[in-house]
């Protein structure tokens, strides 16, 4: 866990939507403020969020909110041009998605932003 109210880990699924395997990064962030739905699952490459009360129901839930937005483009006619948009490699019945590259770094905050947060 990282300082502050969020601790945040990544994970490689594979999400199964209408018959196609698509393979995706969920990143899961802890939001300590929250009490009802403090896990927040979010995968980049759709760049869609849901949340929950457990890791496993943000997850859940993120699974859910990205078949209905591909069930709803497929809907509309324009599933192809949502999966180019946002980088996927279309081949013959498989999807490659975007490289992802989830990596942590250290930002140093100026003294005067730093007072904020800890008032001398």
């Amino acid at each position: 866990m990282s300082r502050g109210k969020h601790s945040t880990w990544a994970d490689h699924v594979i999400i199964h939507i209408m018959d196609i395997q698509i393979p995706l990064t969920i990143k899961l962030s802890e939001d300590k403020q929250s009490k009802d739905a403090p896990w927040v699952a979010y995968t980049p490459e759709l760049d869609i969020v849901s949340c929950g009360p457990t890791e496993e129901k943000a997850k859940k839930n993120l699974n859910e909110a990205i078949a209905i937005v591909l069930r709803g483009a497929a809907e509309d006619g324009n599933l192809r041009d949502i999966l180019l948009e946002a980088g996927f490699e279309i081949k013959t019945k498989s999807l490659t998605p975007p490289k992802v590259s989830l990596n942590k770094f250290i930002f140093n905050l100026e003294p005067s932003l730093t007072r904020q947060i800890w008032p001398a």
